[in-house]
């Protein structure tokens, strides 16, 4: 169904685009229990790929549906499966590469925290420390990944991205467990502040950092090393 959707919804005589709020609408009603572990993973890409379908031919419509299909594919993120969880996160990733303009700017201008973009990035941020989460931190982090990469909007050539204004706390977070003593998934980390250094930029990152990381400022210029290492070799 995912390669019927990614071909067909570039295919005007398909009129796929006109049958994806049906199509969703039908998957969304039949969600597979956790424990069938293929069926979930073919489940939540499904998800992922028919909105993602739907919003090149529809955008304003496929953004009123983005955070319910958000939140039917996150019920999966906590799996015990580890494919389940990888298909999770690369359909989040994939939800979030439909964030459109609207959806940005609404976010931007939100200070309640109301907006459908700021409350899946608090969502994420608390699960970083929920124990339900503990075995999905790497792809959690990758999707706090596709969250940064997919909004490098501006609203003027001067000003922040949309990335630096809503994410910046999170990205501190990270950073922060990066050093935490007995924290598993460093590289994974790592990856995440590379990305957040190239769409952010090295003076935006770095005087973040030094301002938020403990305890010595020795951890602060080795991690900021590392980052800089990966930005120039991704």
């Amino acid at each position: 169904m995912s390669d019927i959707f990614s071909v067909s919804a570039e295919d005007d005589s398909t009129n796929m685009g006109e049958q994806l709020p049906e199509v969703l609408k039908v998957v969304l009603s039949s969600p597979p229990p956790k424990s069938d572990l293929t069926l979930s993973s073919s489940w939540v890409r499904v998800l992922g790929d028919a909105l993602v379908a739907y919003n090149s031919v529809n955008s304003p419509s496929a953004s009123s549906e983005l955070g319910e299909i958000w939140k039917s594919v996150w019920n999966y993120l906590d799996s015990t499966d580890a494919n389940t969880r990888k298909a999770t996160a690369q359909s989040l990733s994939a939800i979030s590469s439909c964030f459109s303009t609207f959806l940005v700017t609404t976010a931007i201008a939100d200070m309640n925290g109301s907006s459908t973009i700021r409350k899946l990035v608090l969502q994420v941020t608390k699960a970083l420390d929920a124990l339900p989460y503990a075995r999905a931190i790497p792809e959690l982090l990758s999707v706090v990944s596709s969250f940064i990469t997919n909004l490098r909007y501006k609203e003027s050539k001067i000003g922040p991205t949309a990335a630096e204004v809503l994410l910046m706390p999170l990205i501190v977070r990270i950073a922060d467990l990066r050093i935490s003593k007995g924290f598993e998934y460093k590289e994974a980390a790592d990856a995440t502040l590379a990305v957040a250094m190239r769409v952010l930029g090295p003076e935006v990152l770095l005087k973040a950092l030094p301002l938020n990381l403990e305890p010595a400022t020795r951890w602060v210029r080795s991690l900021i090393t590392h980052v800089l290492f990966l930005t120039l070799t991704l």
